[in-house]
């Protein structure tokens, strides 16, 4: 029987979990003479390859924005009178709900929801970083696909479905009582929590979703649904980057109507992410944390194969030092938009 320490390795906090990847990926740029900061090539037409540093906003627009749910981006240094006009602008064509979230996104840290114009006058001196306005989306069915090309050759090698925390209704305790119940529950949670009336008693048998943001560290449970890849669905996903041959390594947060859609290779994408992905399907519960590594450590070897394929393309790279302040700094921030938005 599994431990219950190695079971729960899905919420160990990241650094410590993806410590000895790190270990492991060094390893391997050496023994492939592969420097870090060449990693980045593997997706050129990122800025840095999106290694942890760069915008999510440029990294989406080196697709086919048809693909991907409306997006526009709302700088930092625009004054709240000319957000709250942008925000105003895109929900006259979008409509209410809208999402904001930080362009340094990381596992779900940050992100808003707008119900009204009123709830936009209410968050907006919380913004205090680059954020996207992205158009809101009903579909509920919200999955991870890695994708790799190694030679040419496209391949899906991971799928895993997000379940979002729900709570059934007993009658007598109410919606805050029930979240606090649930196994996954962190402090993290009032990041969608307070979208509810938390005093509400549902009633017994009452299914409610409390949560929009598809993150394990938010509450999400993360199953390995690979076995779902089929022609039609591969085909869908080949053909996002049949067009953009300098990405090569990551993973595309898509939403579909039902599992079914998805199959049928209808879905929208939520974003893309860069070289610094994760493989998230490793996180299935029913996992051993060696399962894991096992998966973990494979993407990172495809990492270093594929950077090194693509080691002679031009790219203009800082040095791992500047890199590694980058990727300090940003988390920096972005832990601080995530407790603006809880103060």
């Amino acid at each position: 029987m599994k431990s219950k320490w190695l079971k729960h390795h899905e919420f160990w906090h990241p650094r410590l979990f993806e410590l000895p990847f790190y270990v492991y990926l060094g390893l391997q740029c050496l023994l492939r003479r592969v420097s870090i900061p060449t990693l980045a090539k593997a997706n050129a037409a990122l800025d840095h390859g999106e290694i942890g540093i760069g915008s999510k906003f440029h990294t989406q627009q080196q697709f086919d924005q048809r693909l991907f749910l409306p997006t526009s981006i709302l700088p930092v240094n625009l004054a709240d009178c000319e957000k709250i006009s942008a925000i105003q602008s895109f929900a006259a064509i979008h409509g209410y709900p809208l999402i904001l979230k930080p362009d340094i996104g990381l596992v779900g840290k940050g992100v808003i929801k707008i119900t009204n114009e009123q709830a936009a006058h209410t968050c907006i001196d919380k913004i205090t970083g680059d954020y996207l306005l992205q158009k809101f989306t009903p579909f509920k069915f919200e999955c991870g696909i890695f994708y790799i090309r190694q030679a040419g050759q496209p391949k899906i090698t991971g799928i895993n479905q997000k379940h979002f925390p729900t709570v059934i209704g007993n009658g007598k305790d109410n919606l805050q009582q029930l979240a606090q119940q649930h196994y996954r529950y962190t402090h993290h949670w009032s990041a969608f929590l307070q979208y509810f009336d938390l005093t509400q008693i549902p009633a017994v048998g009452e299914e409610i979703c409390l949560s929009f943001i598809g993150s394990h560290t938010m509450g999400c449970k993360f199953t390995d649904d690979t076995h779902w890849l089929c022609p039609a669905l591969e085909k869908a996903i080949f053909s996002v980057f049949e067009h953009q041959p300098k990405f090569n390594f990551g993973r595309l947060d898509v939403k579909a109507e039902s599992k079914e859609a998805l199959l049928r290779g209808e879905f929208v994408i939520i974003e893309i992410n860069g070289v610094s992905s994760l493989p998230t399907h490793m996180f299935d519960p029913d996992y051993s944390l060696i399962d894991a590594y096992k998966i973990f450590f494979k993407h990172g070897k495809y990492l270093v194969d594929i950077a090194k394929e693509h080691r002679l393309q031009a790219m203009d790279l800082l040095p791992l030092s500047e890199i590694l302040k980058r990727v300090k700094s940003n988390q920096h921030k972005l832990d601080k938009m995530h407790m603006d938005l809880k103060s």
